[in-house]
């Protein structure tokens, strides 16, 4: 029996007026926003970290440069050479390529320098983000399936892409990994572990946001294996995977030095 996605083809755009076209990647990506902004927002006042003022200002400012950090890794990152021979595409964001591991780093970016400036702990700020972050991501990864992009392997049972989406050499096949959905089930299931960290209260301030970023490169890194989307490698892995390898060593490495390390013996 197929499965109900079997039977559709989304279409990317939802409405058009004259020559402004309304997408549902574009929409997707509003609601991923508006979630996770409301539940950062909720948890920053709740446990006064940041006052009305600050917190609108803050999210402005994240959201903004963590879209554009998105942008900026897809591009640089993994499809530099395309762009440089088609750089008017680099503004055509509706048309999807977004970098989750570039938002997430200029949104670090953004958090380190805001704590710095206003004398904040960025692992407060930093636990509080991630599990909204992940919400986030969940919501958003559908506008890749609208989109007709960043699909798996062949496989029977999978999504319909249309022939003019289809990844060489798999022209002939019809139906292929939902990469997008399982993501998106894993995220939301981060989130939902995560929520549960930050409601308990119990662990190290920063240990939640290390949890994230190892939980998140770990799933990256096994999706990179069913992707087949262009991207470059190295050292025999796609960029994604070797993006995650130094996230994950770089997390462990502070975990050991500054979470797990000795007591200093007391003297006799």
């Amino acid at each position: 029996m197929n499965l109900f996605w079997q039977n559709y083809i989304p279409q990317p755009i939802i409405f058009s007026l004259g020559p402004i076209s309304v997408r549902w990647y574009g929409l997707i990506l509003v609601a991923a926003i508006v979630a996770a902004g409301l539940l950062i927002g909720r948890y920053l006042l709740k446990k006064s970290i940041l006052n009305k003022d600050q917190l609108e200002d803050f999210l402005f400012y994240t959201v903004i440069l963590s879209l554009i950090g998105a942008r900026f890794g897809h591009v640089v990152f993994f499809n530099l050479d395309y762009y440089l021979k088609y750089p008017a595409e680099i503004i055509q964001v509706w048309n999807g390529g977004l970098s989750i591991q570039g938002g997430v780093l200029f949104g670090l970016l953004t958090v380190i320098f805001w704590a710095k400036k206003h004398k904040i702990s960025f692992w407060r700020l930093a636990d509080v983000i991630v599990p909204g972050l992940a919400l986030g991501q969940a919501i958003g990864r559908w506008g890749n399936y609208f989109n007709q992009e960043l699909f798996g392997r062949p496989v029977s049972w999978g999504i319909p892409i249309n022939f003019a989406n289809r990844e060489f050499p798999y022209f002939k096949e019809e139906y292929f990994h939902p990469t997008f959905f399982y993501e998106s089930v894993l995220n939301f299931l981060l989130f939902m572990v995560l929520y549960l960290l930050l409601k308990a209260g119990k662990l190290k301030t920063g240990l939640i946001a290390m949890i994230y970023l190892l939980s998140y490169s770990v799933i990256r890194f096994f999706m990179e294996f069913v992707r087949i989307d262009f991207t470059p490698t190295v050292w025999g892995l796609r960029m994604p995977q070797f993006i995650s390898v130094l996230v994950v060593m770089a997390v462990l490495v502070y975990i050991f030095a500054f979470y797990l390390k000795p007591l200093p013996k007391s003297k006799k």
